[in-house]
């Protein structure tokens, strides 16, 4: 019997879909899909034509580096494409194991879980440790996953102003709870900008907090590649989350900290406990990338290099990064029109740089966000510099 066509949604669901398709077309807020043909390193081609990326994150240029590509294939020909399970089940392997360890030691923890994502492994960490009774304190900035993470708790969620370690102790300080966790990024992921760790941590110290630290966008780019953290010395411990899919070139995320907790998680979280486990290929890819970055360091200087040289351009050419201290160079730009009409521009000189509006940034400041990576060239710099030029023009 063949198959019929779908008749579409009740009509209210209907009416209601349409509706919000029209607001966001009138708010500039609509959003589509990239679908490159091919891509090597930061080129791509769409529709046929040939585009230099900005839009990546493999900051390290690690996700095509031999090694990374030839550590997945062996591991997908020894334990195949997928593990077809949770890891309390048959989902783990020797090299999830091997990871953890690499993982643990990269970060200076005791020990480490992986997750499918670093979005998963914030959920799972926040809904497991936090409920009813406790609470959280993150940055209004931070991403999804730890303002998703702290609602799914049931704790009470306190957003702090941005990168204010004197309201966080305010707010420490005033409101009661049974426990209390601070959760910040520790390089933010669209203004580019650093937490003040330090300052962080001595709050969360005062108050008898449990300090996590969302090293994403900073594992492998900074203090030698450990994260932000690696450059302090705190005197109160943190948890560390990550993930793989950003300067280590595969997919997936993880919770490194003191071995009690990561058991507690074994049980507890939600987001590993009922997840497949990640397929063998991604796990060896991450795993060499870690190696890779640990024997070629000049990878990470050259974005960071590469990256001031960028900043400091554009804001010659009157576009101001914020307060960008990293690899991801932010162009505020106001309205989402602006930042659509510069992607657009962008686009016709060979560029590909994705316009970020609301949600994704506080309303008034849709930007162009560049991610700089070891891959990049200078000319390709030139080539971004001289079409914001012209879009200024």
């Amino acid at each position: 019997m063949g198959s019929t066509a779908s008749p579409g949604p009740p009509r209210p669901w209907a009416d209601f879909l349409r509706s919000e398709r029209r607001r966001l077309g009138r708010l500039g807020l609509r959003r589509s899909v990239v679908t490159p043909e091919s891509r090597a390193g930061v080129r791509a081609t769409l529709s046929g034509r040939d585009y230099v990326l900005f839009t990546s994150n493999d900051y390290l240029g690690l996700a095509f580096h031999p090694e990374v590509i030839a550590a997945a294939g062996e591991a997908a020909l020894r334990f195949g494409a997928g593990t077809a399970s949770a890891r309390l089940l048959h989902g783990s392997t020797p090299l999830h194991e091997e990871l953890q360890e690499g993982l643990a030691r990269l970060t200076g923890q005791p020990s480490s879980l992986l997750f499918s994502s670093g979005y998963m492994a914030n959920l799972g960490l926040l809904a497991a440790l936090a409920g009813k009774g406790d609470a959280i304190f993150h940055d209004e900035r931070a991403h999804a996953s730890i303002i998703d993470g702290a609602r799914l708790s049931g704790a009470t969620a306190l957003a702090f102003p941005h990168n204010d370690a004197g309201r966080l102790d305010d707010l420490l300080r005033q409101t009661p709870a049974r426990r209390r966790l601070v959760v910040t990024e520790s390089v933010f992921s669209m203004d580019g900008d650093l937490a003040p760790l330090q300052a962080l941590g001595e709050a969360a110290a005062r108050h008898e907090a449990l300090l996590v630290v969302d090293e994403a966008h900073a594992i492998g780019v900074f203090g030698d590649g450990a994260g932000l953290l690696g450059d302090l010395d705190l005197e109160t411990p943190a948890v560390v989350t990550g993930t793989l899919s950003k300067a280590l070139g595969s997919i997936g995320g993880f919770v490194a900290g003191d071995g009690a907790l990561i058991d507690y998680l074994v049980d507890r979280a939600r987001t590993f406990i009922f997840d497949t486990a990640l397929p063998p290929a991604a796990v060896a890819a991450a795993a060499a990338a870690l190696d890779a970055a640990r024997k070629e360091p000049w990878r990470r200087q050259r974005a960071l290099d590469l990256a001031e040289t960028l900043r400091s351009s554009l804001d010659r050419l009157g576009y101001p990064a914020a307060c960008s201290a990293s690899q991801i160079v932010p162009v505020l730009l106001g309205r989402p029109a602006a930042a659509v009409a510069a992607e657009e521009h962008l686009r016709a000189h060979g560029i590909l740089a994705r316009a970020v509006r609301p949600p994704a940034v506080p309303r008034g400041t849709s930007r162009i966000r560049f991610g700089v990576t070891a891959a990049h060239e200078e000319e390709h710099l030139r080539q971004v510099l001289g079409a914001m030029e012209a879009f200024g023009g």
